[in-house]
């Protein structure tokens, strides 16, 4: 198996993010091994070792799927100007105004997509797997587990999909996608 983090560059030869024709975007530059250490140190956990290598050797954000991946402090932020650190600290936190609310620990949101859409990566999980946060699904009479949905088996095969030119939006929100899927069949019930 090739390299990722030479993957990934040849694909940013090709577009920097899925969104290059609305957002003109470059990666930000490279994160230092304290830069992440900080980030890890507030997350109370490590970073998985491949997003670690992705930060150092490629950018600290601004590259990848959707609006591009989100980096650690001094690095790219979401469109709320928020880093991954700062996004999951939000994340952990109680919601006065909706008791259902909580937020898996370990599930850091490195991609956004738009409409409050994040892909997250399961820090604290073997293998690192990817789930998708959309609240816009979610339903008030379920728990916010409703808004989660699997869609990659670990962060280095969803960085390498992308990074071989997979749409990774159409494999989550397309016609066969996991979540059309998924609304479907609760739809049914």
């Amino acid at each position: 198996m090739s390299d990722i983090i030479l993957e990934l560059r040849k694909q940013l030869d090709l577009k920097t993010t899925d969104q290059d024709d609305v957002l003109s975007s470059q990666p930000a530059a490279c994160a230092s091994e304290a830069a992440i250490a900080a980030d890890e140190k507030l997350l109370g956990f490590r970073l998985p070792a491949v997003l670690r290598r992705v930060y150092r050797e490629i950018g600290n954000g601004g590259f990848g799927p959707g609006y591009g991946l989100i980096g650690v402090s001094g690095g790219r932020p979401d469109d709320t100007g928020r880093t991954l650190a700062e996004i999951y600290a939000n994340n952990m936190t109680v919601d006065h105004e909706d008791s259902s609310w909580s937020w898996p620990k370990g599930l850091v949101p490195i991609c956004h997509w738009g409409c409050a859409i994040y892909s997250c990566v399961d820090c604290l999980t073997p293998g690192n797997p990817v789930r998708i946060f959309d609240p816009n699904v979610h339903e008030d009479s379920r728990t916010w587990d409703d808004a989660l949905f699997d869609e990659a088996s670990s962060l280095e095969q969803w960085l390498r999909e992308w990074a071989e030119g997979g749409d990774l939006w159409v494999k989550s929100y397309g016609d066969d996608g996991v979540i059309a899927k998924a609304l479907t069949k609760r739809e049914s019930c």
